[in-house]
């Protein structure tokens, strides 16, 4: 029932800030970056503000896990590290999964997709300082915390006390998480993406641990698209890296082996069981 009171507040703010940009309109690309801010803010961590004022109010720093001592800032950056070590088995899988053939439906979504990937390229198509500072911030930060709040605090976190089988819970939030991009063509690598996200978020029992690891994961990004709209480096961001298979699984062994032993023995169940 939460879910479903859930998924009505996401449809309602979205459709809010719809509304409010085609009012508003866009003109420019400073109004195209705030748009999104907005589309970003309202759709998804309003929402979620909303879902545990109603439900959580008084307990909403260990239903968020809002926590920030020391250990989990150490957990972030190693989370961090492990999001890196992942960045080959993404680019395989994305090479893989771009190469879906769906038919006729497969074509218009392929179309689809390579309309917001060029709606990525004109966000992040400045060159200047101030360009990129304005992308961290709009392209990596706010999604980052945003997304973060809505699919594991909101979605996550409910399916945990639903299925309680937290694995169940990992891979369904990360599937909703990889379908909500609505780019099928890029499916596969943002599941594990989100799987990655959802298993530092529970066992590593603070959201900043996997915020962290989400905005580096998008910051790397913004910063390619930078360096390469300045003719720095002569890669496209769009495209995969076409890794050696070796590196990506000595990458993901690696990953594995320091995930286990920095959260392996954590007790993720925290104060789920009160969801």
């Amino acid at each position: 029932m939460r879910l479903l009171v859930l998924a009505a507040l996401v449809l309602a703010m979205m459709l809010v800030a719809t509304l409010c940009v085609a009012v508003v309109g866009v003109e420019s690309r400073g109004g195209l970056l705030a748009s999104q801010a907005l589309i970003q803010i309202m759709t998804f961590a309003l929402p979620v503000a909303l879902f545990v004022y109603i439900y959580y109010r008084g307990e909403v720093r260990d239903y968020c896990r809002l926590g920030v001592e020391g250990r989990h800032w150490v957990l972030a950056a190693t989370g961090v590290v492990i999001m890196l070590l992942l960045v080959p088995l993404t680019d395989w899988l994305t090479e893989w999964n771009e190469g879906w053939q769906l038919g006729s439906v497969g074509d218009m979504l392929r179309r689809m997709q390579t309309a917001s990937e060029e709606m990525v390229q004109s966000l992040t198509s400045g060159t200047g300082v101030g360009d990129l500072v304005a992308n961290l911030l709009v392209v990596a930060l706010v999604p980052a915390v945003c997304e973060e709040l809505l699919f594991r605090v909101g979605v996550q976190n409910q399916l945990v006390a639903w299925f309680r089988n937290p694995h169940a819970a990992v891979w369904t939030a990360a599937a909703i998480f990889s379908l909500g991009h609505a780019e099928l063509f890029a499916f596969a690598p943002r599941l594990l993406l989100g799987a990655a996200l959802g298993y530092l978020y529970y066992y590593g029992g603070s959201l900043i641990v996997n915020a962290m690891a989400h905005f580096v994961n998008n910051a790397c990004v913004v910063v390619l698209y930078w360096l390469s709209a300045r003719g720095e480096v002569d890669i496209d961001p769009a495209e995969p890296l076409h890794l050696g298979i070796l590196l990506v699984v000595v990458c993901t062994v690696a990953a594995v082996l320091l995930f286990v032993a920095m959260f392996g023995k954590r007790d993720g169940n925290h104060e789920q069981s009160k969801n």
